[in-house]
């Protein structure tokens, strides 16, 4: 069987830094990192996409 997770407690001691994920730290914490990639994609790409999204969904519609 596996530990209870210890989530990020605000009043305990926090290290900061800086250029490594995540910036916040503590010993044994368990957190998640969401990393924003919009701007990582040509924008005519995102657009294509969104138009694939559009039709896919314009045939799916929801139950």
């Amino acid at each position: 069987m596996h530990p209870a997770p210890k989530f990020f407690n605000p009043y305990a001691e926090i290290e900061v830094t800086a250029n490594n994920l995540p910036h916040w730290q503590q010993p044994g914490a368990t957190y998640f990192i969401t990393f924003r990639l919009a701007d990582s994609i040509p924008a005519v790409r995102r657009e294509e996409w969104a138009e694939h999204r559009a039709v896919w969904l314009a045939n799916h519609p929801e139950p």
